[in-house]
């Protein structure tokens, strides 16, 4: 897969390149940007609570299961003559682990939604992209399609930007 970045002096001209960019429909556009754009501020869409939601759940569920087959079939005990499915004392423990699946299922999948760890990434050894977190307004186009990737570069040189380097990963 191989890149194209490009830098530009503002950050209308950074959105109208992301405007033009995204109309082609390329594979993976990223901004490089000193603060915050303001498209990505809207919500997206997660699909994070969702995860948690059924990974709480089924820890709930499959934790409460669990401890009632302990109970009541692998080491039953009569102690104090009290029923053998004592429910009431199994959903306290239940909870909180399905609360833990939940923070689990999160976590971890807040990681994976956002490729993280990610300690390297080919963008980086571009010459443009240091001064991205100061004052530059970068967009890079990553695509494995070389035609794909040919026509984001002619667009972008359409546009005027600062800088223009290719990149390979």
């Amino acid at each position: 897969m191989k890149g194209v970045l490009a830098g530009f002096p503002s950050e209308q001209a950074l959105e109208r390149a992301v405007e033009r960019l995204a109309a082609k429909k390329l594979e993976r556009i990223e901004t490089y940007t000193p603060t915050p754009r303001h498209e990505e501020a809207e919500p997206t869409g997660s699909p994070l609570p969702l995860v948690m939601f059924i990974a709480g759940m089924l820890g709930f569920i499959g934790f409460l299961l669990l401890m009632s087959y302990a109970d009541v079939r692998a080491y039953p005990l009569d102690i104090g003559g009290r029923p053998k499915f004592a429910w009431p004392a199994f959903v306290p423990i239940a909870f909180e682990l399905g609360v833990l699946c939940a923070m689990g299922a999160g976590f971890f999948g807040y990681f994976w939604l956002c490729r993280m760890p990610q300690l390297y990434d080919s963008v980086d050894n571009s010459e443009g992209i240091k001064n991205a977190s100061r004052d530059g307004w970068f967009v890079a186009v990553h695509s494995s399609d070389m035609k794909c990737l040919s026509e984001a570069r002619s667009l972008l040189a359409s546009l005027d930007p600062e800088t223009l380097e290719e990149f390979a990963e």
